[in-house]
């Protein structure tokens, strides 16, 4: 089909959940299988410094979608149960609906209340935890395809949540897919009107739930190594099994592996929206932007999941196509990060910031030219707070848990191993002086009010954190139990641990040989009883966990 001809340019965002900056093969990482994400790179732009401005889901995805930060729509970590703080803040659907566009939500979004459309004209919902079937569109098309037995439609988060699983569902059923084919359908049948369309996957956001047709997709990969231990202070940097510290070799890289894998389905996901973007003719009219709303640490410094300031946490990928503006094929790397999507999105369909100033600046601009000197995050709230700034060679964080500071050279030390916070030469402390006191105006301008004090920081008493927090296994995970669910709860969870956990090849390990702590034991159990209104039977138990738990901790 020829292409179409519009007047305004339509908008494209895919949102990742989860995603490290170094996943794609184009971007440098050749062990990454990503052949549409590299053809988004061929086609138009990387940016190589892209950081999440709060890597955690919900508060990153609210910066992205007002431009601003935690001071004006009040999310800094994730609160489930939190509304935003005020309504009346512009949002990126919002503006695009009151300016004549088509405006559609896909997957993932993150919202509280599940269905606050912050401005979209539709929803079509998949999220993570839902409370009821009629709120979630994937669930509901689970349903339609006889499927509505499935309990952890996203993989069993109880017991398992760091743990490569079998899908219960096929490729073609697979979430991931649903949210390609659900944003392909919508563009079909919007006919002629600009559209602003954001499409959020939930992967590589764990449960690693990987379908059979996957499974050996990095067999023979010949994958990085995680960055050594070398946790801070607070979380304890002696060998500890809460952290995974214990697993074999083979456990380890068979996590590393899950998790490629479902990098690559999302790729998979893009290459189907761009084919379908092309055939009816929309593709070069399309701002796309490629991005996610954080990494995941992966075993580096010994940590798993997100919220913390390293790299791997932190810097996320960003792919940017618009032929009209930018010619393709380019790697830019000055520090752009979350903020710059909304003012991005506004510039190139020549739509005004209703309201205020904007953090952020259009990448079109950014892309040409590039003077920032600063890069900043920050994420949590009281002891768990934290905030970074760095410059092209230093990287420093402030962490209000007892006044913990850091500094890393990440021209000489990329893998942030060794902290220079307190090495006494005269250009550090200069260094560190300098960023700190970057840090401080920037956390006076965006976060939690009281946290500045007579120009400096206000610690909190120090208080070192359970290895859940940080680690392999967190106790919320068993808190997780699907409330959606009306079936029979008990018999079916325990079969789905069982599904998912069969392939010691694909986990890396047997199921009762994944953790056995006694209070691990215990807090599921308690969960377990909540949820399906009885307690485990012994037969469940057995299978569940080995039955010399205290001996296996020592």
């Amino acid at each position: 089909m020829e292409e179409k001809t519009k007047k305004r340019p339509n908008v494209l965002l895919l949102l990742s959940d989860q995603q490290r900056y170094d996943t794609i093969g184009a971007a440098g990482f050749p062990h990454m299988h990503t052949p549409n994400l590299d053809r988004l790179a061929v086609e138009g732009v990387l940016f190589e410094q892209c950081h999440s401005t709060n890597p955690v889901c919900m508060a990153c995805r609210h910066d992205l979608l007002t431009g601003r930060p935690g001071r004006d729509h009040g999310y800094y970590t994730n609160l489930e149960e939190k509304p935003i703080d005020n309504y009346d803040t512009p949002t990126l659907p919002r503006i695009f609906s009151e300016n004549g566009y088509r405006t559609a939500a896909v997957g993932k979004m993150h919202f509280f209340p599940a269905r606050e459309h912050h401005g979209f004209g539709e929803m079509y919902l998949m999220e993570e935890l839902p409370k009821r079937r009629q709120d979630d569109q994937y669930l509901q098309y689970l349903k339609e395809k006889g499927l509505g037995d499935i309990q952890n439609q996203h993989g069993v988060r109880p017991l398992l949540y760091h743990v490569p699983q079998n899908s219960v569902q096929k490729l073609e059923d697979h979430g991931t897919m649903w949210v390609a084919d659900r944003s392909i359908q919508w563009l079909e049948e919007n006919g002629e009107e600009p559209f602003f369309l954001m499409c959020g996957f939930i992967q590589p956001h764990p449960p690693w739930n990987i379908p059979k047709e996957l499974d050996g997709l990095y067999r023979e990969a010949v994958i990085p190594e995680p960055v050594p231990r070398s946790r801070m202070p607070m979380d304890g940097n002696e060998p500890n099994p809460w952290f995974g510290d214990w697993d074999s070799r083979e456990q380890k890289e068979a996590i590393r592996k899950a998790y490629y894998t479902a990098v690559s389905m999302v790729d998979m996901a893009v290459g189907k929206i761009l084919d379908a973007l092309r055939e009816n003719g929309l593709l070069d009219n399309t701002l796309i932007i490629f991005t996610s709303d954080h990494g995941e640490m992966l075993q580096d410094k010994g940590y798993y999941s997100k919220e913390l300031a390293y790299e791997g946490s932190v810097r996320v990928p960003l792919l940017l196509r618009y032929p009209k503006r930018l010619a393709g094929g380019r790697k830019i790397g000055g520090f752009v990060d979350s903020f710059d999507l909304l003012p991005t999105c506004l510039d190139v369909c020549g739509l005004a910031y209703p309201d205020g100033e904007l953090r952020g600046e259009s990448l079109f601009r950014l892309a040409e030219k590039n003077d920032r000197e600063f890069q900043f995050s920050s994420s949590g709230l009281g002891y768990r707070r934290w905030v970074m700034c760095r410059n092209d060679r230093y990287k420093y964080v402030f962490h209000y848990n007892g006044g913990y500071e850091e500094l890393y050279d990440m021209r000489d030390d990329g893998g942030e191993e060794h902290n220079l916070a307190e090495e006494k030469e005269g250009h550090i402390r200069e260094t560190v002086s300098r960023l700190r006191r970057e840090a401080l105006l920037y956390e006076q301008e965006c976060g939690p009010e009281g946290n500045i004090r007579n120009g400096d920081f206000v610690p909190v008493p120090y208080e070192p954190y359970h290895g859940s927090i940080r680690g392999k296994f967190h106790y919320w995970a068993n808190y997780q139990m699907q409330k959606f669910y009306e079936g029979e709860r008990a018999e079916r969870l325990i079969q789905e641990i069982r599904h998912a956990s069969d392939n010691p090849e694909k986990s890396g390990a047997a199921l009762t040989a994944l953790f056995n702590a006694e209070s691990w034991q215990r807090d599921f159990r308690a969960q377990f009883r909540e949820y399906t209104g009885r307690e485990l039977t012994p037969e469940e138990n057995d299978l569940l966990f080995e039955k010399a738990a205290e001996e296996a901790m020592k």
